[in-house]
């Protein structure tokens, strides 16, 4: 592979990266926000019975839904803030993708040529490749 087909291999599993960042981003405020909600509905659990009537047992917790943190984040502070986040997650993922993008298509070019071309081996050993080359080069 040229290096002119590695660095466009590089730039589009950066821009994949980046445009799949943008695109989440705001199902993860949402989850994140639902995820540390203090508010909880309580819903009494109604019983009834033929003996004793109606009765009150135990108070069962009810958390909202993704729609209504959904709306709630869009009313009190507006859409931008369904991106906040993204600049620090731009900076691992972009990188990431695209490392593996091209360290992928790089072995899977090589492999085709040991292995049956485009064999399930080809496919599963490139994608282990790039799985290690991502995890030798992230900070963590």
């Amino acid at each position: 592979m040229s290096q002119r087909e590695t660095l466009v291999h590089l730039f589009a599993g950066g821009c994949g990266g980046t445009v799949g960042a943008i695109l989440t981003c705001p199902l993860e405020v949402v989850k994140t926000r639902l995820q540390s909600s203090s508010i909880t509905f309580y819903i009494p659990a109604v019983h009834l019975s033929t003996v004793n009537g109606a009765t009150v047992n135990r108070v069962t917790r009810l958390s909202p839904g993704p729609f209504y943190c959904l709306k709630m984040i869009l009313e009190r502070e507006g859409p931008r803030s369904l991106f906040r986040g993204l600049g620090p997650n731009l900076v691992g993922v972009a990188p990431s993708r695209a490392i593996y993008f091209a360290a992928y298509s790089n072995s899977k070019e090589k492999l085709n040529q040991i292995f049956e071309s485009e064999s399930t081996q080809v496919h599963m050993v490139s994608a282990g490749i790039a799985v290690k080359s991502v995890s030798e080069t992230s900070p963590a």
